[in-house]
């Protein structure tokens, strides 16, 4: 079969013409020879005037296959077999893994310095008409700069460059730009060659598809596998407590043991701070997990960070499980009055100003509103739900976006289609009667049920059963949106209802507080409900979230007072740092947190001031190390034919075994040459037209 790889340029061989064009269309120049008499030249004229003919003919189709070899052997032509030519050139994508299960300890050494030894190696059997290209797998790698076809000398520098990464394995988007890239090519041989360590949980969900594309061959570079004898922390537990100084709070680590064989010498500790606070022993049975419990205490508000370690192994990057934690220094609480349940809330957090240790509150009506700054409080308490100007609803709602958190309670008194227009859309209830003001003592509805694993009240002891508590009249509600309903009345009417809105919590309290209504403002359960839903509002939850990995794309909401101007600092684990600037989106201060592919704790700060802290870890998806053979692995990603590069394989013989057809562009320079030289002395030899 003969082809050719770049046919475009053959439109070029119409060139070839132009000699002739040039022949038809010129003038002979003719020399004037006075003779006395011509009769004797006749028959010499006739034989002169042949062999000029001929020789311009030869010149003409000289010129003309000159110019048809030169076109012919740009279009690079090509054949499947044959002798004659140059190997056909190759594009190659090298998907070299760079993930974190790649740096760990074989038998060999380390397994990344083992595999950019042998990528190196095979860097080195290209030649210098071939075209490759180096693709990191490693989810945390930028795509935009990998899209271009290089030398194997630019690829090596790249590999150089390629350091171990603690992102999750991304082998199907790898796949996919090597499968664009080879798309692109016009080079008869086209390779893709993976050098992992063929992990099974990263194996992609759908197979290798290059439509449109032959000949593409593909090569598994092996590497040592062994046994995946391996333990790591997978997952950190807060329960979610609210932490407050001085107070114990239990940490659950997870302990995943990878391997076969029961682990009974593992050592367990957790850092708090920069310090080693506790440590345990732990027994982790064999494909199994082992929760480890820690309990401490901090004697201060503020940023706190740490992380739970293990013994080291082959597989350092996942005995380490960072994790960061805030407690506000003390709660501001702001309390909209609305009727007298304002006073009862207030003697609950600050029974006295001598015990006012983690409450600052303070008490507005709604007219009031207009001269405070709404974000510089943790909960704004809407008691009774007072009715207020639309401009002051708006207010409060971009507060309650941007992490303030709200508290409403109902009333008797409270309009119910002003709560409906301005508040159900927060609280997500809506009042479908208002609470019957005739009522009569004889009858009442209790607390029924609540949700004993949410924050609010799992730290207290329902054992003998749930407070009761007498409510004579109740609103008629129902619930929208995704709420949750975490406290119900007999009746099944919702109590208690928690929502969210941006980046604030709210929680509604559907039961009157009033005297009147209600005797729960004399029980011994007001104080510490009250004080536990606000301590739950203002807590920063968010913070102990130790699920964020390596290689993510992190959007972190910043609370600051008062507006910003400039960029925010960021502070990686190594002690980069970054400038970044924050956006606003619905009302929130939002800054897109890059680069944070390490894992550890990073910082951010504006102003000289630490407004943020979060911890990156690296996914437990690498933590397990079990691998596939060659074969599982061919099948996983769809290529049926493959070729298998063991390790002690001369790369170069066994590749050059599979590589297939000749490119003649070379032969078709050659002629061109020898056609030029032809021209050259066939033209010097020719005398002038007489």
């Amino acid at each position: 079969m003969f082809n050719f790889l770049n046919s475009g340029v053959l439109f070029a061989a119409a060139a070839a013409l132009i000699p002739l064009i040039i022949h038809l269309f010129s003038k002979r120049r003719v020399k004037i020879v006075e003779f006395s008499s011509l009769k004797h030249l006749r028959e010499m004229q006739k034989r002169q005037v042949r062999r000029l003919k001929i020789r311009q003919l030869l010149l003409l189709a000289l010129r003309m296959a000159i110019i048809l070899a030169l076109v012919l052997a740009f279009a690079r032509p090509t054949t499947e077999g044959g002798a004659v030519g140059s190997h056909a050139s190759v594009s190659a994508v090298v998907l070299f893994d760079n993930s974190a299960s790649m740096n760990r300890f074989v038998r060999d050494g380390n397994l990344f310095d083992i595999a950019k030894q042998r990528t190196d190696r095979l860097l080195g059997t290209f030649g210098e008409s071939d075209q490759v290209k180096l693709l990191p797998v490693s989810a945390t790698e930028a795509v935009g700069s990998w899209t271009r076809f290089g030398s194997a000398a630019v690829a090596k520098e790249e590999l150089e460059r390629i350091g171990p990464g603690y992102g999750k394995a991304d082998l199907q988007g790898a796949l996919a730009r090597a499968s664009d890239l080879i798309r692109q090519t016009a080079n008869l041989n086209r390779e893709i060659y993976i050098v992992t360590d063929n992990q099974r949980a990263t194996l992609p969900d759908s197979g290798l598809r290059i439509e449109g594309v032959e000949h593409v061959q593909v090569y598994l570079v092996e590497l040592p596998q062994e046994d995946p004898e391996n333990l790591g922390v997978t997952k950190l537990d807060f329960g979610g407590q609210l932490l407050v100084p001085g107070h114990e709070f239990e940490i659950v680590a997870q302990v995943h043991n990878y391997g076969q064989i029961e682990r009974r010498d593992v050592i367990v500790s957790l850092f708090l701070d920069g310090r080693r606070v506790a440590q345990s022993d732990a027994i982790v049975p064999a494909g199994g997990e082992q929760a480890v419990r820690f309990t401490h205490t901090v004697d201060r508000g503020g940023f706190h960070a740490g992380w739970v370690e293990l013994s080291d192994d082959k597989f350092p990057a996942d005995n380490r499980r960072n994790f960061t934690f805030r407690i506000p220094e003390q709660f501001a609480v702001l309390i909209v009055t609305g009727d007298q349940a304002a006073e009862y809330i207030n003697l609950a957090l600050a029974p006295a100003v001598t015990v006012n240790q983690y409450w600052s509150v303070k008490q507005a009506r709604p007219e009031d509103l207009g001269g405070i700054n709404l974000t510089e409080y943790d909960v704004i308490v809407l008691a009774g739900a007072p009715m207020m100007s639309d401009a002051y609803v708006q207010r409060v709602k971009a507060a309650v976006r941007q992490g303030t958190s709200l508290l409403v309670t109902y009333s008797g008194p409270t309009d119910v289609a002003y709560f409906n227009r301005s508040w159900a859309e927060l609280t997500g209830v809506m009042i479908d009667e208002a609470a019957r003001a005739d009522f009569t003592r004889a009858g009442y509805y209790t607390l029924e049920s609540v949700t004993l694993e949410h924050p609010v009240f799992s730290v207290f002891d329902f054992s003998p059963g749930l407070p009761d508590l007498k409510f004579f009249a109740l609103p008629t509600v129902h619930t929208i949106g995704g709420v949750k309903e975490i406290a119900s009345f007999s009746g099944k009417r919702p109590a208690l209802v928690e929502s969210s809105y941006g980046s604030g919590r709210v929680l509604t309290f559907l039961g009157p507080l009033a005297p009147s209504y209600s005797d729960i403002t004399g029980h011994a359960f007001f104080v510490p409900l009250v004080s536990r839903m606000a301590e739950y509002l203002a807590a920063d939850l968010s913070s102990y979230d130790t699920d964020l990995y390596a290689g993510m794309t992190l959007s972190r909401t910043i609370s600051l007072a008062g507006s910003i101007s400039g960029s925010m600092e960021l502070l990686t684990p190594d002690s980069s740092r970054y400038y970044l600037t924050p956006e606003e989106a619905e009302g929130r201060l939002l800054l897109r947190a890059k680069p944070t592919d390490l894992p550890g704790i990073y910082q951010i700060r504006y102003a000289g001031q630490e407004v943020d802290r979060f911890a990156v870890n690296v996914d437990p998806v690498e933590c397990n190390l079990t691998a596939v053979d060659a074969g599982q692995f061919a099948l996983a990603i769809g290529a049926m034919q493959h070729h298998e590069l063991p390790p002690e394989a001369d790369l170069a013989s066994m590749i050059s075994e599979f590589r297939f057809g000749r490119e003649l562009w070379q032969v078709f320079l050659w002629i061109a040459a020898a056609l030029l030289l032809v021209e050259m002395l066939l033209a010097r030899g020719a005398s002038p037209e007489e």
